[in-house]
């Protein structure tokens, strides 16, 4: 029976067996869910398509969220892609839009997948379904992309706490992207050890990061952290393809990730009591949601926008 409790496990299971990642996690989910494969990847086609379907709805939409902080954001990225001085290429353009799509979908009280978390959630589909939208990918190769990410999300999960409260972004959006970075290695037909790589790749580049959320709400600056954690996931993963390797090994980048969350200042973990959340313009933005409100100015804020 395969147990996981490390990533070096990860690896010698995947070469004792002469499986990718995605298989292995797979005999890993049978064994301990009592599932059969086909329930378990029916469960995970679900995931994907509510991805897809938040992707879709996000990158149109110019929505505003409840608090008026973020929404438009990822359609304005991608009506940007056909203007002559967009210099970033459709894969990168959509891998940004997707991100923020998913965030502000999330700000906006829809169905998103939390992925590992809700304030995390953007990266791996981002990540995923662009390369699958340009690449021409079949699907098949994104389930499996999925389903190797999550596996490296259940590693980590069990060597720290996936929570900003608990030790900074680094936890959510940090993980997600070498999740990420992960799936997609795992997608593009790569290794075992390029995709455990990917992932250290990714995830030690953001260590250390804070979670700051302006007026305590998982938007500012959380809904561009989804926007560009996508891309750098891509570049992690395309660094593992060609053959770079991370110096720290994955389990000891975890280690380190968790023992940073420790050492942060409980002011830098999700409570708004530091970085963006304290500038000025933070405070005066939080000074005014949180002030209590007439009758008339929440009637007001319910009107539809004059044209």
């Amino acid at each position: 029976m395969p147990n996981f409790d490390s990533f070096q496990e990860l690896l010698t299971y995947c070469d004792q067996h002469a499986c990718s990642i995605s298989e292995a996690a797979l005999q890993y989910e049978e064994a301990y869910s009592g599932q059969d494969r086909d329930a378990i990847l029916a469960g995970m086609r679900q995931i994907l398509q509510q991805m897809r379907d938040t992707v879709a709805s996000g990158i149109t939409s110019q929505e505003k969220s409840m608090s008026g902080l973020c929404g438009g954001d990822a359609k304005r990225i991608m009506d940007f892609m056909a203007q002559p001085n967009c210099f970033l290429s459709p894969i990168e353009m959509k891998m940004i839009a997707y991100g923020l799509a998913t965030l502000e979908e999330n700000s906006r009280m829809k169905r998103i997948v939390a992925c590992p978390t809700a304030g995390g959630s953007g990266s791996v589909p981002a990540a995923l379904l662009a390369v699958e939208h340009e690449k021409q990918v079949n699907p098949e190769q994104t389930l499996k992309g999925l389903i190797a990410g999550g596996v490296i999300g259940e590693i980590t999960a069990r060597r720290m706490f996936l929570s900003g409260s608990a030790a900074g972004c680094q936890a959510e959006v940090g993980v997600a992207s070498g999740m990420a970075a992960a799936g997609l290695v795992e997608m593009m037909g790569g290794t075992p050890k390029q995709v455990v790589e990917a992932a250290a790749i990714s995830m030690q580049n953001l260590m250390g990061l804070v979670c700051d959320p302006v007026a305590g709400l998982v938007e500012v600056p959380c809904v561009v952290r989804n926007g560009l954690s996508g891309v750098q996931a891509a570049a992690a993963a395309t660094m593992a393809l060609a053959g770079v390797q991370s110096f720290i090994p994955m389990d000891e980048v975890v280690e380190a990730m968790a023992a940073v969350g420790k050492l942060m200042h409980p002011s830098l973990k999700e409570t708004a009591e530091g970085g963006l959340a304290q500038t000025k313009t933070a405070k005066i933005f939080t000074e005014r949601f949180k002030a209590p409100k007439t009758v008339s100015e929440i009637i007001d804020e319910q009107k539809p926008p004059s044209h």
